[in-house]
């Protein structure tokens, strides 16, 4: 076969990969560079059948050595060194000292709604299991400045992702579903959710499909006039 499995090993790396025989050595080198994170120039190749050597793999001096020209076979081994053992050794990839890391501070972290930490504190998850106990003030308070700006009968704007749907604020702050305060928008098509009521609790009334809660910083509310969907269709036939 012109292509062979080989299991690729090194102190900074462990990995099954696939090469063309037709491959010269040189180019072999410098596929494993990224791989075992050592120079292609500082690389010794050693063949393995399991744990037995079976023999070196070197370029030839003109270059043109392909890796067919040694005896490998399906799933043996491409032990990979350094020649140079005084070289830094910048890609070790298993040494996650050498990695630039962010550390942000827990009192910072404790602050965005957005993590796994925040998610779990919703959820009473984990250490967050205790509902009571671990509901804090500051999630109660969740999106609370964002809530005082905006007022029932006010249309508005709601954008998630890329989607912007307008309509008009019925309902704004807290509910029995999840901690935090919440705005009840009623669409003007029916891109909703449900009828402003959730879990049997009604929090306002409209249309089956017209209704929607939504965290207070997805809205916006402005002169956001009722959109013409037909529009389109008689500017363009």
């Amino acid at each position: 076969m012109s292509v062979v499995t080989l299991f690729v090993e090194s102190q900074n790396a462990s990995s099954e990969r696939r090469f063309q025989k037709s491959l010269t050595i040189n180019e072999l080198q410098i596929r494993l560079e990224p791989i075992v994170g050592i120079p292609s120039t500082d690389q010794h190749i050693t063949l393995l059948q399991n744990t037995t050597p079976v023999c070196e793999i070197t370029p030839s001096p003109d270059g043109t050595r392909m890796l067919g020209y040694y005896p490998v076979e399906d799933f043996m081994v491409l032990n990979v060194s350094s020649t140079n053992p005084t070289a830094p050794q910048t890609l070790n990839f298993n040494d996650s000292s050498q990695v630039e890391k962010f550390v942000m501070p827990d009192d910072e972290y404790d602050k965005l709604n957005n993590t796994v930490r925040a998610f779990k504190r919703r959820h009473n998850m984990g250490r967050f299991a205790d509902a009571q106990s671990a509901m804090s003030i500051d999630e109660e308070d969740e999106f609370k400045r964002e809530a005082e700006k905006i007022s029932v009968g006010l249309r508005c704007e709601v954008s998630t992702g890329e989607l912007k749907r307008r309509g008009v604020v019925r309902f704004v702050g807290k509910t029995g579903f999840r901690p935090g305060f919440w705005v009840g928008v009623e669409y003007d098509e029916p891109v909703g959710r449900n009828d402003g009521s959730v879990d049997g609790v009604v929090y306002f009334e409209c249309m089956d499909g017209h209704g929607s809660f939504v965290r207070p910083d997805k809205v916006v509310v402005g002169d956001f006039p009722e959109e013409d969907l037909f529009e389109s269709d008689l500017e363009e036939m």
